[in-house]
């Protein structure tokens, strides 16, 4: 598609989320943003200069976050949209409201110049390298990386036995005490905090 920012030659929106299931009712969601560019930064050396690469990357709010710092930090002439608030347990309602205010953030980022081009920003989309020199072959960086942390997630998974120890282990105790035991224990593994008798 037709690049909106021509100014910047960038474009990013947040059109969707994903929740990532973790181990034992754990889990994250994945803000994905959408990259439309012709910067040389993401295009490999078959591309021509008037191409366009489109590519997505998937960022946790703390590595939005970190970006939206760091920008902040690096330029305090800009004024970015505000961040969402940081709350414990989030709700489908709270993860929409943050996709809409991401997706604002990254449009005034795609839209300023100094930012769309800064290496807080190339870093965090996944080039390989952040120095002007070595742009070369960065369209795939973000997909191959993502493929690479979801295998390395897999392994650890099938790696990491504590936990189910931990719930045997448990799970004797609980039948040697009684029911006292089975109290003290819903109130440790309850994920929510709420405390049920």
């Amino acid at each position: 598609r037709q690049i909106q920012n021509t100014h910047t030659g960038l474009d990013l929106s947040v059109p969707e989320y994903q929740e990532i299931r973790g181990k034992m009712m754990s889990g994250h969601v994945e803000y994905r943003i959408v990259v439309v560019t012709r910067l040389a930064a993401f295009k490999s050396a078959k591309h021509k200069p008037e191409d366009v690469v489109q590519f997505m990357v998937s960022k946790k709010y703390s590595e939005i976050e970190e970006l939206y710092q760091r920008l902040a930090a690096r330029y305090p002439h800009t004024s970015l949209p505000l961040l969402p608030r940081k709350v414990l347990f989030v709700g489908e309602s709270d993860i929409c409201e943050r996709r809409a205010m991401f997706n604002d953030i990254m449009k005034v980022i795609s839209k300023d110049e100094d930012l769309a081009t800064s290496p807080e920003l190339l870093e965090f989309l996944g080039t390989k390298s952040t120095s002007a020199v070595d742009f070369k072959g960065c369209k795939n960086i973000p997909d191959d990386k993502e493929k690479e942390d979801e295998e390395n997630d897999a392994l650890d998974f099938f790696k990491e036995e504590k936990t189910s120890d931990l719930i045997s282990q448990l799970s004797s105790e609980n039948a040697k005490s009684g029911e006292e035991k089975e109290e003290e224990e819903e109130e440790v593994l309850d994920p929510l905090g709420i405390i049920r008798y």
